[in-house]
């Protein structure tokens, strides 16, 4: 579907979809994100002492 007739009645995620780098970016947004709560999880369950 051409831009021009893209309609207001497109679902949020198909209009993501539709552009391909920022879903990419999203993804390596996530991706980043969850790595550096996995880690900061491990670094905090390493008891004291």
């Amino acid at each position: 579907m051409a831009p021009s007739q893209r309609t207001e009645s497109e679902p949020t995620m198909q209009r993501l979809y539709d552009r391909i780098w920022l879903l990419a970016a999203a993804a390596l947004l996530f991706f980043a994100l969850s790595y550096v709560a996995w880690g900061w999880v491990d670094v905090f369950s390493v008891p004291l002492g």
